[in-house]
C-alpha cells in the first residue's frame, strides 16, 4: 500500500486517525471500500489513470458511521442496490454525477446526495472529488421513522436524492454533522461514552428524517397515518410525556421514544406541547435536564465533587460549550459560577 497524499501531515485529511487503507491499486481499493459499504464495480474514467485512494471510517454507535473516501482521478462506481444502508454523501470539493432509481443529481459541496437502498445506484465521481459520507443502517432509519409516525411503514423509505445544503431548514443537521466530525477527530468524550454516542446517533437519524425530503415527509409534517387522520390528542398526553421525561433524565431518549411511550405521532405531540407549554417536547426535556444539572451542581459532596463535564454528560449534554450556553441562558450564570457559589465540601 502507498500513503495517499504525502503532504497530509501538514494538512491532515478528515478522520485521518481512523484510516482503513490507502492504495494506488484499483482492485485493492474496490475490495477495502466494499468491506465497509457493499460489493461494487469500480473503474477509472481515464485509461491508465493512477488512483490515489484512501478510506477513513469510524462508527458512532451501532447504526451509523462517519467516512472519508477519495479516489484521486475520476472514477465510475456501480454499487447497484445498497440493500442495507443509506448514504449521505457530501463532496468536500469537486463533485459527482449520481443516479439512483429515476432520480439524478449533479452533486457538489453545496448539494449532497442521499441515495436510498431500494433504488439502483450509479455514480461518476469527478477528478479530485473526495467525499465525507455518513452511512446509516436501513433498519434503524426505518424503525426511527415508524416511531416518529407511530405507525408501521407500508412502503420503503426513499429520500429525495439531492440534499441542498444551503437550505436554512438543514442548518441544524449540517451543524450537527460538523460537530460529530470535530468530536471524533479530536477524540472528544463522544466515542468514549456509549450513552452519549447512542444519543448522538439517534439525534442524527431524527434530524435527517425531519429536515430532508422523502416519501414520508408529508405524513411527518401533517401527523397523518396511512390509515387516516391522527386521532384527537388530549392534554393528558402532554402530562404522560412530561412524566416519562422526568423519569428518563439520564437516559438517551429521543422524540421518537417519547412518541412511542404516549402513542401519538411526532407532529401531534409537538403541536399539543406547543399549545399547552409554549415549548417543543425536546425543548421541555432540555430544560428539565438543565434543572437537574443545576441541582447536582448545587449539591454538597462529602468527597470530591464531580466535574462540571461529568454532570453535563450524565444529563446528555455532550457538547460542553452548548451546555454552558444553555445553562447561562436559563439561569443567568455559568455552571462554574454555580459551583463556586456552593463552595468546597465540608
Amino acid at each position: 500500500m502507498h500513503t495517499a497524499q504525502q503532504n497530509s501531515t501538514a494538512h491532515p485529511l478528515p478522520l485521518e486517525r481512523y484510516r482503513l487503507f490507502d492504495s494506488h491499486d484499483l482492485d485493492e481499493a474496490r475490495e477495502f471500500v466494499g468491506r465497509v459499504f457493499c460489493p461494487h464495480d469500480l473503474a477509472t474514467l481515464r485509461p491508465g489513470a493512477q488512483l490515489d485512494a484512501c478510506h477513513h471510517s469510524v462508527p458512532l454507535h451501532r447504526d451509523a458511521s462517519l467516512n472519508y473516501v477519495q479516489y484521486g482521478p475520476a472514477v465510475r462506481i456501480e454499487p447497484g442496490h445498497l440493500g442495507g444502508f443509506y448514504l449521505l454523501q457530501i463532496p468536500l470539493r469537486g463533485g459527482a454525477m449520481v443516479r439512483c432509481g429515476s432520480q439524478a443529481v449533479e452533486s457538489h459541496a453545496l448539494m449532497a446526495s442521499l441515495p436510498s437502498p431500494t433504488e439502483a445506484l450509479s455514480m461518476r465521481w469527478h477528478d479530485d472529488s473526495p467525499q465525507f459520507i455518513v452511512k446509516i443502517d436501513r433498519a434503524a432509519m426505518q424503525s426511527r421513522l415508524s416511531a416518529l409516525l407511530q405507525a408501521p411503514l407500508h412502503q420503503p423509505l426513499v429520500f429525495d436524492l439531492g440534499v441542498d445544503l444551503t437550505n436554512p431548514a438543514l442548518l441544524g443537521m449540517t451543524s450537527f454533522i460538523a460537530y460529530l466530525r470535530s468530536a471524533v477527530e479530536t477524540n472528544a468524550i463522544l466515542l468514549g461514552h456509549p450513552l452519549l454516542a447512542e444519543q448522538a446517533e439517534n439525534h442524527l437519524l431524527t434530524s435527517l428524517l425531519l429536515s430532508t425530503g422523502h416519501n414520508y415527509s408529508a405524513a411527518l409534517a401533517s401527523g397523518a397515518f396511512s390509515s387516516g387522520a391522527v386521532p384527537t390528542v388530549l392534554p393528558r398526553v402532554v402530562k404522560r410525556a412530561q412524566e416519562y421525561m422526568h423519569s428518563q433524565l439520564e437516559q438517551p431518549i429521543t422524540l421518537a421514544d417519547v412518541c412511542a411511550h404516549v402513542g401519538v405521532s411526532a407532529r401531534s405531540l409537538q403541536q399539543t406541547f406547543a399549545q399547552c407549554t409554549g415549548k417543543s417536547p425536546m425543548a421541555f426535556l432540555r430544560d428539565l435536564r438543565l434543572d437537574a444539572a443545576r441541582m447536582a451542581l448545587q449539591s454538597k459532596f462529602a468527597e470530591r465533587a464531580p466535574q462540571v463535564s461529568d454532570i453535563a454528560a450524565r444529563y446528555g449534554f455532550f457538547h460542553l460549550g452548548h451546555f454552558a450556553e444553555g445553562y447561562r441562558r436559563r439561569f443567568g450564570e455559568t455552571p462554574s459560577e454555580t459551583r463556586q457559589r456552593v463552595g468546597p465540601p465540608h
